[in-house]
């Protein structure tokens, strides 16, 4: 091979290699415009269902509830009086006064207490009005039950595509970001599993929920799929 051949390969190969450089920036670019698209999108198509959870009264937050539930409890405390006592029990009366306003906490903690772990369920409707299920929601996590007589395959769309691979697998991609940047514990990283009878799905588990934008996105997001689930069943 002459040395005229050898110089035209090199500058070929130069010139194929910045060609290669200059398609995988352009690739790159393209994937994080493909990104800012679906974000765009989910919120567009999927996000206005949200308005009809915070609509519903019953469908406030944990802390929303336990902040209203102090004041009913106050205005029972009047109502505690004890019958006409004898001058001796009237004397002591005013002593049992404190007693009664120290308790006051307690009628909050009671609704978590009954559930058994901390958790408070809420109702997933449909638009119709329609049971669709229950969400728990925990301190750090929620546990998502559809309705029994659903019977909803996970295969069935757009569960898999959706829900699981956008919705919460966006979620975690994030964290994941966020604990190579060092500002995350990677043990805090969103998670969930599913509980199934063969295909159907009984329940979905999502741990390290420590965020309130994320719970009104699982909330409304879930319910947006149950829907698309039972008409693509029923049709």
């Amino acid at each position: 091979m002459s040395d005229r051949e050898t110089e035209e390969l090199a500058e070929l190969k130069r010139s194929l290699e910045e060609k290669v450089s200059k398609l995988e920036k352009e690739l790159a670019l393209c994937r994080i415009n493909l990104k800012l698209i679906d974000e765009a999108l989910a919120k567009v198509s999927f996000r206005p269902a949200s308005r009809l959870v915070e609509s519903a009264p019953k469908e406030e937050y944990p802390q929303a509830q336990a902040a209203t539930a102090k004041p009913p409890a106050a205005q029972e405390r009047p109502a505690v009086p004890a019958p006409t006592p004898e001058p001796a029990q009237a004397a002591a009366a005013p002593a049992a006064a404190p007693a009664i306003s120290a308790a006051r906490p307690q009628p909050v903690k009671e609704p978590a207490q009954e559930i058994g772990e901390e958790e408070q369920p809420f109702p997933i409707k449909s638009k119709t009005g329609e049971d669709l299920g229950t969400i728990f929601v925990g301190r750090s996590w929620v546990r998502i039950v559809p309705a029994p007589n659903l019977h909803l395959n996970v295969r069935t769309p757009p569960f898999q595509t959706f829900f699981i691979d956008r919705v919460l697998g966006e979620m975690r991609r994030k964290d994941e970001m966020a604990v190579d940047a060092g500002s995350k514990d990677p043990m805090s990283i969103i998670e969930h599993s599913l509980v199934l009878d063969g295909e159907t799905l009984r329940e979905i588990r999502i741990n390290n929920l420590d965020d309130d934008s994320r719970l009104r996105e699982i909330r409304s997001s879930i319910r947006w799929t149950f829907e698309r689930m039972l008409e693509k069943t029923k049709g």
